[in-house]
């Protein structure tokens, strides 16, 4: 379809003045700037030349690239390229035969706990499910293995390489969902993963029991829930991770303090952000997130409200992957953070 020459001009003209308009702004902000750095330290306090550009020319930017580029709908800038990807990590230690192991048999957590529901739901032999788990990860990992290699090669083919992990985390999360269609399933599944693994690492002493009592409070459980998560960042699952109370505390102030007791004690909800860096299952929690599931492999957020769940604190939580960068194209989208949302109530 033909736009009329007269509308285009009458676009044009009008684009003029908006940025006609944005000068002027400009112009007297620069005025104003210069005025007030008069008499103090000109350079020290004044803005970068690469400063982020504000809101109005980033409007009117993409306006006039839509205009000129005929408005499609996905726009007319590509994506950057991806960041470079760093070297594979090594996953060590105890916990790591908790997490996965090479086939995915019921001596690794999340297996063992899946293949026990279905028998329970089923009645099914738990040998023959286990087989059928384990040849269902394989076929998944020989049809998805190209695709991730591209993206995140792994040095070997083995369970301690982070990207080979990541990759057999991602083949058992869809083996898991689909034997598990219901969502009620699906939470039972993750919540009793996180109750088996924090009971192990206990078992295996690489945390410390927690003794409930009348008089337990959320800022008694901060060591422990610190220790679990060293334990995570230790094993080399995840570069480091963060805990705080909600977006409106200061990175300094405590996790819980006697207000969030209070307010839990009277019958009232307690935020909780946890933030993991980095994780080795990040890969395949964007790929199953970008297959519209929201179903993805977690390990940090189930352990966590197993041990909160000890001391008679119900929790529900939200995950979000996050790229802490600031990128001026809103196609570029590189996340390497998993923050988990927590709300915290009393049982």
């Amino acid at each position: 379809m033909t736009i009329p020459r007269l509308f285009v001009l009458f676009l044009l003209g009008d684009a003029l003045c908006v940025a006609l308009h944005m000068e002027i702004s400009m112009t007297r902000r620069r005025l104003l700037e210069g005025s007030l750095l008069i008499g103090g330290t000109f350079g020290a306090n004044a803005a970068p030349a690469s400063a982020a550009r504000g809101a109005a020319e980033l409007d009117f930017e993409f306006y006039m690239r839509d205009l000129i580029g005929g408005n499609r709908k996905e726009g007319n800038i590509q994506a950057s390229a991806p960041p470079a990807v760093a070297p594979s990590r090594t996953l060590n230690g105890k916990l790591l035969p908790m997490l996965l192991d090479e086939t995915c048999s019921v001596n690794c957590i999340p297996c063992q706990v899946l293949v026990q529901q279905i028998q329970q739901r089923t009645g099914q032999d738990s040998k023959a499910i286990a087989l059928e788990v384990e040849k269902r990860v394989q076929d998944l990992r020989e049809r998805s293995s190209r695709s991730f290699r591209s993206r995140t090669p792994w040095q070997d083919e083995n369970i301690s390489d982070q990207y080979y992990f990541d990759f057999t985390a991602y083949a058992l999360w869809r083996t898991a969902a689909d034997l598990l269609p219901d969502y009620l399933d699906r939470d039972k599944f993750v919540r009793r993963t996180g109750e088996v693994l924090y009971e192990r690492l206990k078992a295996e002493g690489l945390v410390k029991p927690m003794k409930s009592g009348p008089n337990d409070t959320l800022t008694s459980l901060i060591p422990a829930t610190l220790e679990v998560l060293e334990v995570f960042k230790s094993s080399g699952f995840c570069k480091d991770y963060r805990i705080r109370g909600d977006d409106s505390k200061e990175a300094t102030d405590p996790v819980f303090d006697e207000f969030d007791d209070e307010s839990l004690a009277a019958g009232g909800t307690v935020d909780c952000l946890v933030s993991v860096f980095e994780p080795a299952t990040l890969g395949a929690s964007l790929q199953i997130t970008g297959e519209q599931s929201r179903f993805g492999p977690d390990f940090v957020g189930c352990t966590l409200a197993a041990l909160w769940e000890t001391v008679g604190v119900k929790s529900s939580w939200e995950t979000f992957f996050v790229d802490p960068e600031y990128r001026p194209n809103p196609k570029d989208y590189f996340p390497n953070e998993q923050l988990i949302q927590y709300t915290l109530s009393k049982k």
